[in-house]
């Protein structure tokens, strides 16, 4: 029996188990819509991260002899994350809940739910091949217990792959293959099946055709296709449309689903119409949103991709329209930056098209730098998110190293992809940045660097930044301890052989015997690490001295790794002798038995 019927209400589900009373206990039940109500209310208050971690926290660990509550809450879980479009965690958890999934207690269409879940969120990755792939053996290895409506789903992802690959003629064969088998159907399947044979005639340039059939179809896409293959049959102005697409918009909440997909429509009409204020104003909202959702076919029928590189075409094409109106020469940086100046708070859209120019164009770079502030500090007076900055200035090719941007405007893009954790954009994006920001000691700025850039995987960028700030900075006692965790970082990726350098480094530089003493015990650390287990035993030897001769916490540590590393290098006797030492003087109960546990395996050793 088939649990997952469940329908979504305005934007999410509001669940309805459909197994018989008897096969659920009544309490759990009763328990578990209680929890999907919260779950529910938690996303219509705009709160889908705390859902999640509602789900997180309350669903019920996997039972192999009765799946079936942990089912429940995992399909609320794709759901959720489905409504929040987190497309690569839903392929994720999929995968990693395979083995559950297969289990012959999970009914096959329970598990093909999921695994056409998956099949749409690599769609909405753009990863083709793969969702093509998976389909495909999908349909090859189906049993008969295989819905009928499942079948024909899977082969209308097939379909629609090809369309958004423009594949037409597997897309043309495809589609004439399932219309024989299935014919028109009336439900909702129906519905996307007349969408995809309208995709096909539009990208087949049969716009009337295409018109006819979306008109049938009352989805929000279905109805921003018909305006797109008006616009393209010019059954329609590119102003008329324009107009169209902004009257939905006026009358739609801001977290409508239509929202992104009218706001394409006027930014296609209104280049159409050379209303280059409106599609720069358009195209700045779209490449605002993190999480973009508008399909490959939509986007091919529209002719126009969201993305920096458009945006910088627009700004630019803007900025020299004015320019020629006002006579201005290019080359002229000054006359063009003292306009965009004169604009700033007037006309702040030509202001931002001026200064774009010049951000990439000026010929000085005083004056590049100067209007790359000058379109940040516009976007911030106008409240638009570092999203569209961080992309106009690292994902495009008019910015062709990451150094021409101003150090100013990096400073920001560092702690923005810091906070969405994307380590390695940011660690791209401080890599030469040697001077902090204002606020920042330079010390702390260049561990800041170090550490990001090793969290990144670029190990040796990060040592050399911690080998030039101990040839480079005078560092005092209490700025010791947060050099040494960031050399940790290094041992704990296994960069041993840096971190010794380093740590040798460090000891030429202090004059501690607390501090020398520590040091030993971590170069000891990474010889172990490395293998060599004599030179570390030595080390963690030296290390267990204290200055005042006496048995303390270090000494006990110390002492246990040198006759762990004497173990490893097969002096079992010296490794015993140590042992058989710390359990003389050790006091703790789960040490000794520890110790034990030691001398135990040093005695099957001795006798193998």
């Amino acid at each position: 029996m088939n649990i997952f019927k469940s329908i979504f209400l305005v934007f999410f589900i509001s669940f309805q188990p459909l197994h018989a009373e008897d096969e659920v206990d009544d309490k759990i039940q009763i328990q578990r819509v209680r929890h999907f109500k919260d779950i529910d209310e938690l996303v219509n208050l705009h709160a889908p991260g705390l859902a999640l971690n509602y789900i997180k926290r309350e669903q019920p660990e996997y039972n192999e002899d009765d799946p079936m509550d942990w089912l429940y809450w995992e399909q609320k879980r794709i759901s959720l994350l489905k409504y929040m479009q987190q497309w690569q965690m839903i392929d994720s958890r999929i995968s990693q809940q395979s083995k559950n999934l297969s289990s012959f207690k999970v009914a096959t269409a329970d598990r093909n739910w999921f695994l056409t879940e998956q099949l749409r969120a690599l769609i909405a990755l753009k990863q083709y091949q793969l969702a093509l792939s998976k389909t495909r053996q999908l349909l090859w290895s189906a049993s008969n217990l295989v819905r009928t409506n499942t079948y024909a789903a899977w082969r209308r992802i097939i379909i629609q792959i090809y369309l958004n690959q423009s594949n037409i003629n597997d897309a043309q064969i495809a589609m004439r293959r399932y219309q024989q088998d299935y014919g028109e159907l009336q439900n909702e399947d129906g519905v996307g099946w007349l969408q995809l044979q309208a995709e096909l005639l539009i990208q087949l340039q049969q716009y009337s055709e295409a018109v006819t059939l979306l008109k049938q179809i009352k989805k929000p896409e279905a109805q921003a296709l018909v305006l797109l293959a008006k616009i393209n049959a010019k059954m329609i102005s590119p102003l008329n449309a324009l107009d169209s697409a902004q009257l939905v918009l006026a009358s739609i909440s801001e977290d409508d689903v239509r929202k992104n997909l009218f706001q394409y429509i006027a930014l296609v009409a209104a280049i159409a119409a050379d209303d280059i204020d409106q599609a720069i104003l358009l195209h700045e909202i779209l490449l605002s949103e993190q999480n973009l959702t508008l399909s490959d076919s939509l986007m091919r029928t529209g002719g126009i991709e969201i993305n920096a590189d458009r945006l910088w075409g627009l700004y630019i094409d803007k900025g020299n329209l004015v320019a020629n109106r006002k006579g201005l020469l290019k080359g002229n940086d000054e006359s063009w930056y003292a306009l965009a100046n004169n604009l700033f708070q007037t006309d702040p859209l030509t202001a931002k098209s001026l200064f774009a120019v010049l951000s990439v164009k000026a010929g000085q770079k005083l004056h590049r730098e100067l209007s790359m502030k000058q379109l940040v500090k516009l976007m911030d007076i106008n409240q638009q998110p570092l999203e569209l900055i961080n992309r106009l200035f690292t994902e495009s090719k008019y910015i062709s190293k990451i150094s021409d941007v101003v150090p100013e405007v990096r400073y920001r893009l560092i702690d923005f992809n810091l906070s969405r954790s994307n380590v390695k954009a940011a660690a791209a994006l401080m890599a030469d940045l040697k001077q902090p920001p204002e606020d920042q000691p330079q010390f702390d700025w260049n561990l800041r660097r170090a550490r990001v850039l090793i969290l990144s995987g670029s190990f040796g960028q990060g040592a050399k930044v911690l080998n030039e700030m101990l040839s480079n900075e005078k560092i005092e006692s209490l700025q010791v301890e947060k050099y040494l965790q960031v050399v940790f970082d290094l041992q704990a990726v296994e960069q041993h052989q840096v971190s010794l350098e380093l740590f040798t480094q460090l000891q030429k530089r202090v004059d501690d015997v607390r501090l020398n003493r520590e040091l030993m015990f971590w170069k000891a650390e990474s010889y172990h690490g490395l293998k060599q287990y004599e030179q570390a035993a030595f080390l963690f030897l030296k290390s267990a001295r204290s200055p005042d001769n006496v048995y303390d916490p270090w000494y006990h540590t110390a002492t246990f790794r040198a006759a762990e590393s004497m173990f490893e290098a097969k002096l079992f006797e010296d490794a015993k002798q140590r042992y058989l030492h710390l359990l003389k003087i050790t006091q703790n109960a789960a040490r000794k038995a520890v110790i034990g546990q030691r001398l135990q395996a040093i005695q099957l050793k001795k006798q193998s």
